[in-house]
């Protein structure tokens, strides 16, 4: 399978991927959380058949082999650390052949389609708009004249839509005041900010989710307008932030830029957190890199900050296993760099 992630993205140099995502319920059944085994059953069943199989693959949750589960967690159908694999005989999820594009049923709503690009990329909802329409051809789909789409999570009825930008703000990160003021110019768009993870590894990744908010009262146009009119000022505010640490210490992050290049490259154990601190400097100063002893692509610093943002079967682990799993990182991420056909 191919990985949609691999593929370059435009701005990727601040935005990981854009993603749509869109969710539906369908009339004759309870919201998730009040449907009985017997007709969470019917209807996997019905949804099994709306679905088209020379577009997608997958099914049944509990069919679902180890190797499928952690393919599909890398490739970001399911949550992570695989978190949306409990209960898997009450769930099902359905992905096209670059993971771009995927259905799932049971999780949250009836139905959620998602589409993901790398980078920022806007057309995502189209694809993801285009499959909806095609599901509600073939679907009883609950809708209010009044509401629109019904959900059971009041904060997706209306459009059921809702956009994200995955970003990596290093600098505006390592700027005082810098993610307080971009919350408060977030906000302003009615959009809404918060870091990749809380708390454990990934809590200072400098990886932080940009998504809509509102979806009842608004069009889905508005909340596109609005998504790619506060994308554009956070690429600019970021890249803006990246440049006044350069020229203010040059000499400063060139230096840890090397040291963070020599980590990545030669160690043999290297945690999560480690390695995205170290993918961060290197964020911040690949532009600036005018020494020509690193020829790094974007698409390589990108692959490897997805690869361990997502890295499957991460839940913490006794000190043995983490010793293993730090090796295997490592090794992984030299592997990466090794064939890295512009290093």
């Amino acid at each position: 399978m191919a990985e949609w992630y691999l593929n370059e993205g435009k701005d990727n140099d601040v935005v990981l991927s854009t993603k749509a995502c869109i969710v539906r319920n369908i009339k004759g059944y309870n919201f998730m959380p009040r449907l009985d085994d017997k007709d969470c059953q019917s209807l996997l069943d019905t949804v099994d058949g709306a679905i088209d199989k020379s577009v997608y693959s997958g099914g049944c949750a509990a069919d679902f082999d180890k190797n499928t589960v952690l393919k599909l967690t890398r490739l970001q159908i399911l949550g992570r650390e695989a978190n949306q694999m409990s209960n898997p005989d009450r769930k099902a999820f359905y992905y096209n052949d670059d993971a771009s594009l995927s259905i799932s049923v049971g999780s949250g709503e009836h139905l959620t389609v998602k589409a993901m690009a790398q980078g920022h990329d806007i057309s995502v909802y189209k694809k993801a708009e285009k499959e909806a329409l095609e599901l509600e051809k073939k679907l009883d789909v609950a809708y209010s004249e009044n509401y629109g789409f019904l959900t059971s999570n009041v904060r997706l009825a209306g459009t059921g839509l809702k956009i994200l930008y995955t970003v990596a703000l290093p600098a505006i990160s390592k700027t005082e005041g810098g993610i307080a003021a971009l919350t408060q110019r977030v906000g302003q768009y009615e959009w809404m900010i918060y870091p990749f993870a809380e708390s454990g590894e990934l809590a200072d990744s400098g990886v932080y989710i940009i998504a809509s908010v509102n979806t009842l009262g608004v069009t889905e146009d508005d909340v596109l307008r609005r998504g790619e009119m506060l994308i554009s000022d956070v690429i600019k505010a970021e890249r803006a932030c990246r440049e006044e640490i350069v020229s203010s210490k040059k000499e400063q992050t060139s230096d840890i830029y090397g040291r963070s290049f020599g980590t990545l490259r030669y160690a043999g154990l290297i945690s999560r957190s480690e390695a995205l601190q170290a993918l961060g400097w290197i964020r911040l100063y690949h532009d600036y890199d005018d020494s020509g002893e690193i020829d790094l692509s974007w698409n390589t610093v990108d692959k490897l900050t997805m690869d361990i943002l997502w890295e499957p079967g991460a839940p913490s682990r006794k000190n043995s296993q983490s010793m293993n799993l730090q090796r295997s990182r490592a090794q992984g991420i030299r592997n990466i760099l090794k064939g890295d056909d512009r290093l």
